[in-house]
């Protein structure tokens, strides 16, 4: 399987390298290069297509790729010697063929046609990906499967079966590596296999390698993370609440200033409780995904706090850093002006769903504020 990849002036890319493991999924904006990386892969592994004046950067005399495989070996255009099987299903066939055509080897052909039979029992051909995936999980060993948007025609419950399928392939001695805006197909808990791709001002584009979590916080945030909350990957900037209330009263804040969440890419996420917030705080940092942290100091008029209150409060304002954290003393509900316990969230939204800026508390602008400036100025919105 194939350990490091890089590429220099090779499309997008100025200089990069890939670590890799048995499954990696590449995420970023819309033309960020994501499919240029399979492309590069797929150009080292298949020495039957060679690099064309396209495949070389704007501006650059020519193109380099190399790859180091588990063994040791070094791999570069035009390598032939026991090379994996090679799978390469583009998004631009999902609805017909599903794959290109492979190399003219034993091993690439055996493992194409096991695909293939498999479309035959298929009852749509929405799922006709997820049948070749289940045989090949069952049946190959030792392949490299290059996949562009696994997602496109499945619901958010196939994303997570299919994600399940990938790992089979891994176990089984394969190697997955795919591209995705679906959060249902990203293991938190494995950040690791996530390759977070960005193209800068120039057009260049750059690849981040995550750094997986400590064991503790890996199975936290496997109990943690869902697919909601997983939006953050895909998110030009995250605000992170300490729950509900936040959650349906900020856009709200956001729309009072001239802003739109979704249009602008920026995701407000429910952590699930204050102590949550240094976990997502990390999550956010070792994805270089710029975040706001909010949440209430729960110091209530001349009520003596507790140490461990104190404690913890402090430890998020070190863990968010300068200008990275909003503090709502007593508490968001506070600030709105809401005093009744009951419907909390149900009277948030009604406070802020018609407010103007006049209306808005200066903590609440605050928060606002500090995501658009926090976000990234290069990335798409979709208006």
């Amino acid at each position: 399987m194939l350990r490091r990849v890089r590429a220099i002036n090779f499309r997008t890319a100025r200089d990069v390298e890939l670590q890799l493991g048995r499954v990696g999924a590449f995420i970023g904006e819309p033309g960020a290069g994501k499919s240029n990386m399979l492309s590069a892969i797929a150009a080292l592994l298949n020495p039957d297509q060679p690099l064309g004046p396209g495949d070389v950067r704007r501006g650059a005399g020519s193109a380099t790729l190399e790859a180091t495989m588990t063994d040791g070996t070094v791999i570069g255009p035009g390598y032939h010697n026991g090379l994996p099987a090679l799978v390469v299903a583009p998004a631009e066939l999902r609805a017909g063929d599903l794959l290109l055509p492979g190399r003219d080897d034993t091993a690439t052909k055996a493992t194409e046609a096991i695909f293939r039979n498999a479309l035959e029992s298929a009852p749509a051909p929405r799922i006709a990906l997820v049948r070749g995936i289940e045989a090949c999980a069952e049946h190959v060993s030792g392949a490299v499967f290059l996949i562009e948007e696994p997602e496109l025609f499945l619901a958010p419950q196939g994303h997570r079966y299919l994600y399940r399928l990938f790992r089979r392939l891994a176990a089984n001695g394969n190697q997955v590596l795919f591209t995705t805006h679906a959060p249902g197909l990203l293991n938190v808990s494995r950040l690791e296999e996530i390759h977070l791709v960005r193209r800068d001002a120039g057009g260049i584009t750059t690849i981040d390698n995550l750094e997986p979590l400590e064991a503790d916080d890996e199975f936290r945030a496997l109990c943690e993370f869902d697919a909601e909350r997983s939006e953050l990957f895909f998110s030009r900037a995250a605000v992170l609440v300490e729950g509900l209330t936040e959650k349906v009263g900020l856009p709200h804040a956001f729309r009072a200033l001239g802003y739109d969440i979704d249009k602008d890419a920026i995701s407000i996420i429910n952590c699930g409780g204050k102590t949550n917030l240094p976990l997502f705080i990390e999550i956010c940092k070792r994805a270089h995904i710029p975040y706001v942290a909010v949440f209430d100091s729960d110091v209530r008029g001349s009520d003596k706090p507790l140490p461990e209150l104190i404690e913890l409060n402090r430890r998020l304002r070190v863990a968010a850093g300068r200008d990275r954290y909003v503090e709502f003393n007593p508490d968001f509900e506070g600030i709105m002006g809401i005093t009744a316990r009951n419907n909390k969230p149900q009277r948030a939204l009604a406070a802020l769903r018609s407010a103007r800026r006049r209306d808005l508390p200066t903590l609440v602008e605050k928060v606002v504020e500090l995501t658009m400036e926090a976000a990234r100025p290069t990335a798409p919105t979709y208006s």
